[in-house]
């Protein structure tokens, strides 16, 4: 009888001794999820934000129009602005001005403001019943003079016409319409404006026409068609 109850004993005590050494791992294990080094560092919200160049274009006494048309920079070119003329029944001898500001009103710098001109178009006037084969293009002279400011009281630049560095006349009777599509036709090979534009910056421009005392009677009821685009880069 001592040997069978022996046994039992030694049984329990080697399941309680092998809970013990289970338990004892348990405890060594979890003890090390909480043991760890840790460093972290960041550098939030980095950003880059781009500015904006566009053109607003203002006849006097007109409302501004911008390069934007009204949408998206996507395209950023606009071409119906004012119209600057709208001349008719006019004669050897008849002149004409109209004034207008170019503005950047973006946040960027433009490196240059450019004038050039795409097309000039000569045809029969439709209301005429009578016709000439002259071209106005080639005859009506153009002016285009810079001031200092909204007064257009002092002029800064002669940017295209006869006259002085500063002042612009009619004294060229070689700069005309044909004559500046000619050279300057495009963005790249407009006549320059000023030194740059900056933001908020505005360029008061007047451009004139005239039909000199010379033309002849090839050009009774004929029209010249011109485009002015002004272009600023940054």
């Amino acid at each position: 009888m001592s040997k069978r109850t022996n046994r039992p004993r030694s049984f329990r005590a080697r399941v309680a001794g092998t809970v013990i050494v289970v338990v004892g791992l348990l405890t060594v294990v979890g003890a090390g999820t909480f043991a760890t080094f840790n460093a972290r560092t960041t550098n939030p919200d980095n950003l880059f934000a781009t500015g904006s160049l566009v053109l607003g274009n203002t006849k006097t006494s007109g409302a501004t129009c911008l390069s934007t048309a009204g949408g998206t920079t996507d395209a950023n070119v606009n071409d119906a602005c004012d119209q600057l003329f709208d001349l008719t029944v006019r004669k050897p001898g008849d002149s004409a001005t109209a004034r207008l500001s170019v503005a950047n009103v973006g946040s960027v710098a433009a490196s240059a403001l450019r004038v050039f001109s795409a097309r000039c178009d000569d045809a029969d006037v439709a209301a005429e019943t009578y016709h000439g084969t002259g071209s106005p293009c080639g005859q009506v002279q153009l002016v285009i003079q810079r001031y200092s400011d909204a007064t257009f009281a002092t002029p800064v630049e002669c940017v295209y016409g006869g006259g002085t560095a500063t002042t612009c006349d009619f004294s060229d009777t070689t700069k005309t319409l044909a004559a500046f599509r000619a050279v300057h036709a495009d963005a790249a090979s407009g006549r320059t404006v000023g030194t740059g534009l900056a933001a908020g910056a505005t360029r008061h421009l007047e451009v004139r026409l005239l039909l000199p005392v010379t033309a002849d009677n090839s050009l009774q009821g004929r029209q010249a068609t011109v485009d002015l685009t002004w272009y600023a880069e940054q």
